[in-house]
């Protein structure tokens, strides 16, 4: 399940659920039916955020858990394409691993890890999930792995990781300008279609007339 929605700042997120759950609590009367959704945010920029909401629907549980994961959204430290340096974290019973990749690799994870991994922006990347493969404490896990990422002191040490970022600037670049390109082009070509559309009519009338 994935959409795009608009914040009041007129920022433009990507947002997929990957879990949902019936919860029955037992009280005085009987089972009351609840539903809980993990959802996960993300920019594909590098900005990245999980949160997991409760709701007597499924909709309601959604909406809940895309407030929760907007307001946790974390700006994550990245390098370039990939991230700048190895890093573990254990939650309870669910352990991340997360290795940088060489470019062309891919987002090499399963789960829910990957779907934190490519909401962040990260285009190579090893993840290994060991422990339970539950995608709620595998989505927290590597939300929090990613958290703990730091670039500074990696990228004055390694020569190959602040190349990584001057590449990535330029196929960011690049994209950019095809992206433009191919805009421009779709709008000279909806000008000339109103163009001919109008003419046309034009010409009609005149036969009418006559």
């Amino acid at each position: 399940m994935s959409e795009y929605f608009k914040e009041r700042k007129e920022r433009i997120y990507d947002k997929k659920t990957v879990s949902i759950r019936r919860v029955a609590k037992v009280t005085k009367g009987g089972k009351r039916l609840r539903f809980s959704a993990m959802v996960i945010v993300g920019d594909h920029n590098g900005s990245v955020g999980v949160g997991l909401g409760r709701g007597a629907d499924t909709k309601s549980a959604v909406e809940k858990g895309e407030r929760t994961a907007t307001k946790k959204m974390t700006r994550i430290q990245l390098a370039g394409d990939t991230i700048p340096h190895e890093v573990m974290f254990k939650s309870g019973a669910v352990r991340v691993i997360l290795r940088p990749a060489r470019p062309g690799t891919g987002v090499i994870a399963g789960s829910s890890v990957r779907t934190v991994l490519e909401l962040a922006g990260i285009d190579n990347v090893y993840g290994k999930l060991l422990g339970t493969s539950d995608p709620i404490g595998s989505a927290y896990a590597t939300f929090e792995a990613l958290k703990s990422l730091r670039n500074k002191r990696v990228l004055e040490r390694m020569k190959n990781m602040r190349e990584r970022v001057e590449l990535k600037k330029e196929t960011d670049k690049e994209r950019k300008i095809k992206e433009e390109k191919r805009r421009a082009k779709k709008r000279a070509e909806e000008k000339e279609g109103k163009k001919f559309v109008k003419g046309k009519k034009e010409y009609r009338r005149r036969d009418n007339r006559k």
